[in-house]
């Protein structure tokens, strides 16, 4: 089979975007804005995605996060409200839908956990509201842990939230944690763990990348790293050839179960992105550069959905 064949074939999976935060930028008169139908879609269709990552973002901390997100929740709900087309996956079940019936899935998780404070019992809310998978901060420090911008480890209240994740089954992401937040979850997490945008740093030393040690320990958890578009470290330029440097090494230190894809897309909020990915839709690119490597299609196949459909599998109720 040629590369679309394949493509075409395979479930694809993108561990990482900011859809719903561009809902929230795009709204206007207090009303959905309509970018996910109108915009999102078709570049999804193209792109041959069944499911995606979709990350509440706030960009008012602290006080304003929990309204954000609540809104952001809110708009996708509204705009799919009666869509035979996609969904937000919430079990087992829909996931199996989004597969048998050509639909694409969305999976809704949170880009650090600001908006519950210091109030785990929120995180029962977020999970009946639809929220699948978590960071525990973005960058900084927050009530729960520090981010790759900061020092110190999981603050106690952010160790009983993996525990308390895990319990209602969220899937633990470890992305834009400090390597001191990540070694703490790994002694507390039982579950697959998964690093949702993140690369490795023997291939680029960037700050938000990921150590030997830490891709090996994430597969340990039959887990999944989900290679970002970004922190490629390409001459100072982001490109496919950059992406796909650290995507074999992926597969060389992690092993082909536990890679995946994460590409944080977001030309639709200012960024150039990546030559040769500057939106889903030039993810087959990707499929064409493995199938030119060489890469058998079980392993294709694996790396475009497959592995992350594992987690889900494994973790959805």
């Amino acid at each position: 089979m040629n590369y679309m064949e394949i493509h075409n074939k395979a479930i694809v999976v993108d561990g990482h975007s900011d859809i719903p935060l561009h809902l929230l930028d795009t709204r206007g008169n207090n009303k959905p804005s309509g970018i996910f139908k109108s915009y999102h879609l078709p570049l999804l269709k193209k792109g041959g995605v069944n499911i995606v990552f979709g990350n509440l973002f706030e960009r008012l901390h602290p006080e304003g996060s929990l309204k954000e997100a609540m809104i952001e929740i809110s708009d996708l709900y509204n705009e799919l409200d009666g869509s035979d087309e996609a969904v937000i996956i919430k079990t087992k079940k829909d996931l199996k839908d989004v597969v048998e019936n050509n639909k694409i899935g969305i999976v809704l998780s949170m880009e650090g956990m600001e908006p519950i404070g210091n109030e785990i019992c929120l995180l029962r809310s977020f999970y009946e509201l639809g929220i699948r998978s978590g960071m525990l901060t973005w960058n900084y420090r927050n009530y729960l842990a520090a981010g790759t911008w900061e020092t110190g480890g999981l603050s106690n209240i952010g160790k009983e939230a993996v525990k308390e994740m895990e319990r209602l089954g969220m899937i633990i992401d470890v992305s834009h944690l400090n390597e001191e937040g990540f070694w703490d979850i790994m002694k507390i997490a039982k579950k697959p763990v998964i690093a949702s945008h993140s690369n490795a740093k023997t291939v680029y030393a960037h700050v938000r990348n990921l150590t030997d040690e830490q891709i090996k320990a994430i597969a340990q958890t039959g887990g999944v790293i989900g290679l970002s578009s970004y922190f490629t470290g390409d001459g100072g330029e982001e490109t496919l050839q950059g992406y796909m440097k650290h995507l074999e090494y992926m597969i060389e230190v992690a092993g082909e179960d536990h890679v995946g894809l994460g590409f944080d897309f977001n030309s639709y909020l200012g960024s150039d992105g990546a030559k040769g990915l500057e939106d889903c839709t030039c993810i087959p690119n990707v499929t064409k550069e493995l199938v030119n490597l060489g890469y058998k299609e079980a392993t294709i196949y694996k790396i475009l959905g497959g592995n992350f459909m594992r987690v889900l599998e494994n973790i959805l109720l």
